[in-house]
């Protein structure tokens, strides 16, 4: 088989059950609640509470299911399991791991997550993540903690090393490139993970910790890249950053009034 055929297929493999918003066990609520109401709603579902997005896989996941709710023109947030702890003001998502440095937010000030004294998180309407009193009703996602992706998205690069690795997550002995791109898979922080096919192993890095990739016979790269135009067989494309203007399709009875303070 061809060399290229065979990386074709490898990421295929990689790849199961693209688009599907089941590989998650998300449930999307139809219902309006306040992010308490909502959370004890997901847990008489039998869900842990509200769903941790806090994987490029799993956000794109999110955005697809709760796409047409959306709405930038109705203030239609969708609340999520990321807050603000109000003695420690650490912001955690609900299954106790940290925002990645990347994670898509309305930015504060100071070039982070803006919580200040607001305690709960949402998905704004432009797809990034912002803080919210949790006060307001919202639709929310639910889901279950501590499950472990069994997907990974980006782009495969035989032949090719990261260059100029400032930090890693871990280097794991492998035994092949499907495993090492599983691996990446399976850390929200990662994107990016480098198989050394002499070594047996696989570095995985983390966000902003490489400056690019440079050739090397022994090696082959996965990573994640949402921004990159090419459209080929082997790369799935989803840019999550743009903002989403959608028809209010919605047919909800309630008669809700929303504010104009942009907590959406």
């Amino acid at each position: 088989m061809p060399l290229k055929c065979f990386f074709l297929l490898l990421l295929f493999v990689i790849k199961p059950r693209v688009g599907s918003a089941e590989l998650f066990n998300f449930y999307f609520t139809h219902t309006r609640k306040t992010s308490h109401v909502s959370e004890t709603l997901c847990q008489s579902l039998s869900y842990d509470g509200l769903a941790v997005v806090s994987s490029p896989e799993m956000l794109r996941h999110a955005l697809k299911l709760t796409q047409a709710y959306r709405d930038c023109g109705h203030q239609r947030g969708i609340f999520v399991g990321l807050r603000n702890d109000s003695n420690t003001h650490l912001v955690t998502w609900d299954d106790g791991s940290l925002p990645a440095k990347d994670t898509p937010s309305i930015l504060g000030s100071l070039g982070e997550l803006n919580f200040a004294s607001k305690q709960y998180g949402n998905i704004h309407c432009s797809g990034k993540l912002r803080a919210n009193p949790g006060g307001k009703i919202k639709r929310a996602l639910c889901g279950n903690h501590f499950n472990l992706p069994t997907e990974a998205h980006g782009v495969s690069k035989p032949y090719q090393k990261a260059d100029g690795v400032s930090s890693n997550l871990s280097v794991t002995k492998v035994f092949s490139y499907l495993e090492c791109a599983l691996l990446c898979g399976q850390d929200h922080r990662c994107r990016a993970a480098v198989f050394n096919s002499d070594l047996l192993t696989c570095m995985t890095l983390g966000p902003n910790s490489y400056a690019g990739l440079i050739e090397s016979s022994e090696h082959m790269t996965f990573y994640d890249d949402d921004d990159d135009d090419d459209d080929d067989d082997h790369h799935h494309h989803h840019n999550c950053d743009h903002a989403y203007n959608y028809d209010d399709d919605d047919d909800d009875d309630d008669n809700y009034s929303y504010d104009d303070d942009d907590d959406d």
